[in-house]
């Protein structure tokens, strides 16, 4: 039954962030390492670890928002340590629906999201963007949608909605697990707004003069690593995005309203019609070949 939960104590626990990658672990004290930096697509911090409490971080870093598009409000932490994803709330007609979560929230800011209407539904597209779920499900106790294949990074959290490749949680907005980078990466579809938040199945860099405006894209298994994708991962990153009609494609770090289908799909055929590479491409040479 939904919302069924024998054993809550582990939420009880007090939550820290590493301030080197920003994922949150729950533990009993400090913890004394964390997973995600010991895992093969990041690196350990190179003077020791550090934790913080959820008030130290939000003495530690600012929280922003902005409405980028009617409708979808972007949070995030300007300056913070970390890896330093965005968080997304889109508002629809059925309910409020987030969609990563940025290093840690304030107070504000969460009181910004309850004037809008809340959160019906969580989810993200894999661990590097889980950001400070914990708070956003401790606030307001949405049902909480995750990959079963990335089950084991969610230990700080409460997944009450497990899927497996496929799952709309809200009419019009859908979740397609693209594997890759995270066996259960996944990317969201807003239908309505045809805007694609494609988590880190891809990457941009973004004109200085204007942040919504990409100039390069690339793929990887470990950004930080410079890992390409396997064939076989890029032909399911192309498969999933074929079926998708978007005209945008944001990141939790790169929101590109120049970047659609076309050009996304030119690169994955790039890709796989060599040997595959992490280096960016140029995104103006992709838009005559995309289209």
């Amino acid at each position: 039954m939904p919302g069924y939960l024998p054993f809550a104590g582990a939420l009880k626990l007090p939550a820290y962030t590493c301030d080197n990658c920003g994922f949150w672990q729950r533990h009993f004290e400090t913890p004394a390492a964390c997973p995600m930096c010991l895992d093969a697509r990041h690196v350990v911090p190179q003077d020791g670890w550090r934790f913080r409490t959820a008030r130290e971080a939000q003495d530690a870093f600012p929280c922003h928002w902005q409405e980028l598009e009617s409708g979808v409000w972007r949070f995030w932490n300007e300056p913070v340590s970390g890896i330093g994803p965005s968080g997304y709330l889109i508002q629809t007609e059925h309910g409020n629906m987030g969609f990563e979560a940025c290093p840690v929230f304030s107070e504000a800011a969460l009181d910004q999201i309850a004037r809008l209407g809340g959160m019906a539904v969580l989810s993200a597209s894999h661990p590097h963007s889980y950001g400070a779920l914990t708070q956003l499900q401790d606030r307001f106790d949405p049902e909480l949608c995750l990959p079963a294949a990335d089950f084991t990074w969610s230990a700080a959290l409460q997944v009450s909605w497990p899927y497996d490749d496929f799952l709309e949680p809200l009419p019009g907005l859908e979740l397609h697990r693209t594997a890759g980078h995270f066996d259960g990466h996944a990317i969201l579809y807003d239908r309505a707004r045809k805007i694609c938040f494609c988590g880190d199945a891809l990457k941009f860099e973004l004109d200085p003069a204007d942040f919504r405006r990409a100039t390069t894209i690339s793929a990887h298994k470990a950004f930080v690593r410079g890992v390409p994708l396997t064939p076989s991962e890029l032909r399911r990153y192309r498969d999933v995005f074929e079926r998708l009609d978007f005209v945008q494609t944001w990141t939790p770090f790169e929101p590109a309203a120049n970047c659609g289908r076309p050009e996304v799909l030119a690169l994955l055929d790039q890709l796989l019609s060599g040997r595959s590479h992490a280096a960016p491409v140029p995104l103006e040479s992709l838009h005559a070949q995309g289209r």
